[in-house]
């Protein structure tokens, strides 16, 4: 099966809202294209402003290259250490193949009704060599990138 890799760098985001009661905000994201998730570490430091800069890589197949048409969803979660983590926002996007560039969209939250931003999320992304890739049927399609 035909694919490419497809790295993709979360940044950092800004201005995201404090979801705790007590405690301070340790944000990760956790990135899902093309059925795969990956996670950036937890920022311990900047709160609310997280820094990741940190590069992902997945295997998008080519069928959906040539559509240029790239589903990603794009999840902050808060590191809680007595509890699970908590949901502090996400962007539901398409992303298209052939950008160069960085991006910044606004953070929203699909438990809200409101359509304010709970912040901003700065990314990028680049389409890496054509390889050919194997699917075990049995696990899920997830690949490593060397």
């Amino acid at each position: 099966m035909e694919a490419r890799r497809f790295y993709f760098t979360v940044h950092s985001a800004s201005n995201l809202v404090d979801v705790r009661n007590f405690g301070e905000m340790k944000v990760y994201a956790k990135v899902s294209i093309a059925g795969q998730s990956e996670c950036t570490e937890v920022d311990l430091v900047n709160k609310t402003n997280p820094e990741w800069n940190t590069t992902l890589c997945f295997f998008v197949l080519e069928e959906d290259i040539v559509q240029e048409e790239v589903p990603a969803v794009i999840e902050l979660f808060c590191r809680r250490s007595l509890s699970h983590d908590k949901y502090v926002g996400e962007l539901n996007l398409t992303l298209h193949p052939f950008y160069k560039g960085e991006c910044n969209f606004s953070v929203h939250r699909n438990d809200s009704n409101q359509s304010n931003s709970f912040g901003t999320l700065k990314f990028s992304y680049e389409l890496g060599d054509q390889v050919l890739v194997t699917l075990d049927s049995s696990s899920p399609s997830k690949q490593t990138c060397s």
